[in-house]
Parts: structure tokens; sequence; C-alpha cells
């Protein structure tokens, strides 16, 4: 196959990334040389709680900075899904969702021809989003409970009172965490996302996701070459996506040691590690 069976035209880009909802906003923080690298929102996790700048405090992070996105809004409206599917949706999808038809709108689809039936998408991912995370905490709410009734001084309380507590306990429980429906296991498997931009967009051709860790975007981008390359798509959708910024993943990382407390300077004699980042 000579090089001209093999080239690749890039007819449509989008972006969802920190300090930049779209593709033309990235691309101006990269001119102005902006930095993205910021502490960690409190409406993500609480540093109070959680940090603690002895990388041996069980339980805690020694670092607190990343790459976050803010000031996004899902326009369920504009995709036609029901209030409640779009709720259950990891915001992972959501950002996937949006980015795909920015990248279609881009090269200029629907008024420019696209041949749907001929149309992959190919998404790396790794760990996922969050959400999965939160409706486990619902879930997971007997455990607690034992956990709480196994404490002395709450044992020895009448019985009214106990059980008031924890009938209490488990309606904040109710309160903060959604709600387990038909829609939640669809809204939150990483191996959904590619399915539900295709479903969503009507793109009918090859969908799946890739997962290589750090690499899956990679890996993505070099899935879709090959069936492009193989005339098996005309078209190919691709990107990375991930949204896994919890405290769960913090204190995991901390714990062996791979994440930065200080800055992202890869190819500096004073690095200490790797800044996360989502989008």
């Amino acid at each position: 196959m000579d090089s001209a069976e093999r080239a690749i035209a890039i007819v449509g880009v989008g972006a969802i990334l920190p300090d930049a909802l779209h593709a033309a906003a990235f691309w101006q923080n990269i001119v102005n040389k902006r930095y993205s690298i910021t502490e960690t929102p409190p409406n993500r996790w609480s540093i109070a709680d959680y940090y603690d700048p002895d990388p041996k405090a069980p339980d805690k992070t020694y670092s607190k900075i990343g790459g976050w996105v803010r000031g996004f809004n899902f326009d369920w409206k504009r995709f036609r899904i029901p209030p409640k599917v779009a709720d259950a949706m990891d915001m992972g999808q959501q950002w996937a969702l949006t980015v795909a038809a920015e990248a279609l709108a881009d090269y200029g689809y629907p008024q420019k021809p696209l041949n749907t039936e001929r149309t992959a998408v190919i998404l790396g991912t790794a760990m996922g989003g969050e959400l999965h995370y939160i409706t486990n905490q619902r879930i997971a709410f007997p455990e607690y409970a034992h956990a709480l009734e196994s404490v002395p001084e709450f044992a020895g309380l009448p019985a009214a009172t106990r059980q008031a507590i924890l009938n209490g306990y488990q309606g904040v429980i109710a309160d903060v965490f959604p709600p387990i429906t038909e829609d939640s296991m669809p809204g939150e498997l990483p191996n959904i996302v590619s399915g539900r931009v295709a479903n969503v967009l009507d793109l009918r051709g090859p969908n799946f996701i890739t997962d290589a860790a750090c690499a899956s975007s990679l890996a993505a981008l070099e899935a879709a070459i090959e069936l492009l390359t193989e005339h098996k798509v005309d078209t190919a959708v691709t990107a990375g996506v991930d949204r896994n910024m919890g405290i769960s993943s913090f204190v995991k990382f901390c714990k062996i040691g791979a994440l930065s407390a200080t800055g992202t300077r890869p190819f500096s004699d004073g690095a200490d590690g790797f800044v996360m980042g989502e989008g």
C-alpha cells in the first residue's frame, strides 16, 4: 500500500478540557501559554478532609492539584435524551457525546455528506468516570450501618434511638447519592461510552473502546487509522475520554508515589510525578 492509500485527513475536531469547553478555546490556551493546573475545586472533594503532605498518612493524598473541567453543562435537549437518562450518565459520557458532535459540526455535518453506515466510533478510556463510585456508596449503606452498630457506645443506646439514627443516616444517604435505576449501569460502564455516542448520533459503523492505560487515546487513534487504511470504514470519530479524578484515584495513586504534589514538568530533572487531568 503506497503513501497515498494510507493518507488520513483530519476533517473536524472537538475538545472539552480544563479551561476549554471547546477546541477553539483549547487552542487559544496553547497560544497564550495558559497553565490550567489548579488545586482541587471544593465541589469535587474536600482538601480539608483528605489532604496530608505526609505520603505515609493512611487514606490521605499528598497531592491536591490537577487539571479540572469547570463550567460544563450537558445539553440533553439537543441530543433528545430524557432528563432521567441524562442524570444517570457519567459526565465522561456527556463530554464524549458533546465533543463528537462538535467534531462532526466542525467537518460540516449534516450539511456535508457522511455515510453513517461506514462511520466508526473508537474512544480511548481507561478508568472511565466517577459516577459508579458515587452510586456504589448508596448501595453499601448496610455495611456502614453494621459498622456503626458494632460501636459499643452506639449499641448502648436505647433501641428506638439507634433505629432513629439509622433511619436518619439512611435518609441522608438517599438524598446525597443518586438512586439506582435501569439507566445506572449503561450510564456508568466505561465500555458503553463509544456505544452511547454511536447510538445518539446514529453512527452505524464499528464502535468500541480501547484501554491501554495512559496510552488509551493513542491506541484508539491507531485503531481508527487501521480501519481507515484497510477501507473497512470511510470515517472514524476517535478521541480519548477520562473523568476519574475522585478522591479514590488520588489516594491510590499517591500510595504508589505516582502523583506530583508540586506541578507538571515531565522533561525536567525536578520532575516528581505526574499530574492528573480530565477531559
